[in-house]
């Protein structure tokens, strides 16, 4: 039986489902697992087909949250599954609308099994970082499936490089067959090592990257990747293990249905190999609640993981330089061409996202904007506001970045589902989870991919104050924070300067806009302008590691500028 809702809210949903248990008999005595479907794509059908399918084997409460981040109206419907229609499972569609999808885990929580595991998959697009999304980190098992991403190994390097114990992929579950039929023509004696291994198969197939990271790993054997002659085809094709005693294995794909394997000189045999159904690939997943190691050891193996945080600054336009008399003409300054920049985007893209950030030129400037936006004839109403850090204290306090630019926000009156504030302490999160938190909404608003992905921007413009010691946001100069780069917004403890709870963004985050904006004013920071003119040196001078995809400006006083030479 199928019932929908309209405008409803998660306890009417959960006492709607238990009104449907009590009139059709159903129970959850029977039920493994929650599993959360991340619905980021349009359609959703083929997705809840497999899970319905896979509730056979791993009877389920399945939660499917089909989320419309941008609608101008929040609400939230719901369609609810159970008996037939539900496989033997039961199931929910969350369809979220606005800022509703701002409190994904207080919406999910009534909704789950008690004492069971909880498991999410991400059918289409994920998060880089799974283990630090807000319904990700929940979960006991985490599935993702980096080939049905647009971009699949810039996906796939981007969980490698958010990876945690308990992830995995459908590309990895996609070799299970080929991996045991490896192992065993493998066994056939004599099982010398091969001097030559080739995997046939796209070169950017997830599977086949990870298949060749598997055996090189396992073989020590450098693996060759061979692109089919078929450039359509995808998937592994075909591998080959050359050994000179004549005992070579060859496997190669004849059709969806089998392989030709074939051992030294014998002539070659028939394997039936069908090719998985996205069902089969779930509920193989479903089947272990204990994480994959071995997906993870070919996932690090297959990509190395930026250790040089300079990396995010380079090979980007060089810095200039705008001087003003004062503050008051810096924040002037400033203001009047990010104004003209966010007119651009607009332009150009339909929307435009803008990062604020704290300390007094960086206020000024943006109680500078409606003035200059105005001039500039910017649709205001299609700026999304962003925050580089905040200072983790209640709402409210006057040390929060948020509360000293009201005059910004209460000048613009945008909708509040494009303001997207940092969390307080008083909204019921821990620091932890309210990076987590703003990290989510980053990637459900569009930012994951350029964040992951070298010569990608996200936002338009992103304004950075400096500190005294060259930090910027609360990336503060060797502090073990700053180091962290799996994850898009970080937890700061212990910050050098009060308060010492903060939620900063990351280099690569930091590193993501079309133009940065360093507002910097007062003659005790200019040794720090020095210094963050000179080499990138992310650890010593943070903000000398930042540059914008088409401008990186400073604003400076001259007072700040007096130590540049030439100033």
């Amino acid at each position: 039986m199928i019932t929908t809702l309209t405008d409803t809210t998660a306890s009417a949903i959960d006492k709607k489902m238990t009104q449907m248990r009590e009139t059709f008999g159903a129970n959850t005595i029977g039920r493994v697992l929650t599993l959360l479907i991340v619905a980021t794509g349009d359609d959703i059908d083929e997705a809840l087909e497999a899970a319905v399918r896979a509730s056979h084997e791993h009877p389920s409460r399945v939660i499917v949250v089909d989320a419309d981040f941008d609608a101008e109206a929040s609400g939230l419907d719901a369609e609810i599954r159970v008996g037939r229609d539900a496989g033997a499972g039961e199931i929910i569609v969350l369809r979220a609308r606005g800022t509703v999808m701002s409190n994904l885990d207080t919406l999910i929580m009534p909704l789950l099994l008690p004492d069971a595991p909880i498991v999410t998959w991400w059918p289409e697009g994920a998060p880089s970082s799974p283990v630090h999304d807000v319904l990700g980190s929940m979960s006991q098992r985490r599935i993702t499936d980096a080939a049905a991403c647009d971009e699949p190994t810039a996906m796939l390097k981007r969980l490698r490089r958010g990876y945690a114990s308990g992830d995995s992929d459908l590309s990895w579950a996609r070799l299970t067959s080929w991996r045991g039929l490896i192992a065993t023509a493998f066994e056939v004696p004599p099982a010398t090592l091969p001097d030559r291994i080739v995997v046939l198969g796209p070169k950017e197939d997830p599977s086949v990257v990870l298949l060749a990271s598997w055996l090189e790993l396992s073989l020590g054997t450098a693996v060759e990747v061979e692109e089919p002659t078929d450039p359509a085809t995808a998937g592994v094709q075909g591998v080959l293990l050359h050994r000179p005693d004549d005992a070579s294995v060859s496997l190669r794909r004849e059709g969806p249905e089998s392989i030709v394997m074939t051992l030294g000189s014998q002539p070659g045999q028939h394997v039936a190999m069908p090719e998985r159904s996205l069902y089969e690939l779930l509920a193989e997943e479903l089947r272990r609640l204990d994480p994959d190691e071995v997906y993870g050891d070919v996932l690090t193996h297959a990509y190395s993981v930026v250790r040089n945080l300079s990396t995010y600054a380079k090979d980007k336009p060089a810095p200039t330089d705008v001087v003003s008399a004062d503050a008051d003409a810096v924040a002037a300054s400033a203001a009047s061409a990010v104004a003209g920049q966010l007119r651009d985007a607009i332009d150009a893209r339909g929307v435009a996202h803008l990062v604020l950030t704290g300390g007094t030129v960086g206020v000024k400037t943006a109680l500078a904007l409606p003035v200059a936006l105005a001039e500039a004839g910017v649709d205001t109403g299609a700026l999304h506001l962003w925050w580089g850090d905040e200072r983790f204290v209640e709402s409210g306090s006057a040390d929060r970045n948020d509360v000293a630019v009201q005059g910004l926000l209460d000048a613009l009156d945008l909708p509040a589902h494009r303001v997207h504030r940092m969390p307080a302490t008083t909204d019921g999160m821990s620091l932890d989870e309210a990076a987590a938190w703003y990290g989510q909404q980053l990637d459900l608003a569009g930012g994951d991919a350029p964040f992951r992905t070298r010569g990608h921007a996200f936002f338009d413009v992103i304004l950075l104050g400096m500190g005294p010691d060259g930090h910027i946001a609360s990336l503060f100069p060797e502090h073990p924070a700053q180091q962290d780069v799996s994850m898009n917004v970080i937890p700061v403890r212990d910050s050098p300067k009060p308060p010492s709870e903060r939620i900063s963004l990351t280099w690569p985050v930091v590193n993501s806009a079309r133009h940065v904006a360093l507002l910097v004013a007062g003659a005790e920071k200019a040794a720090a302008v020095a210094r963050g003119h000179g080499e990138i040196d992310p650890t010593g001078t943070p903000a000398s590691a930042v540059r914008g995809l088409e401008s990186t400006t400073w604003y400076l006083d001259e007072a700040a500028a007096a130590e540049l030479t030439g100033a």
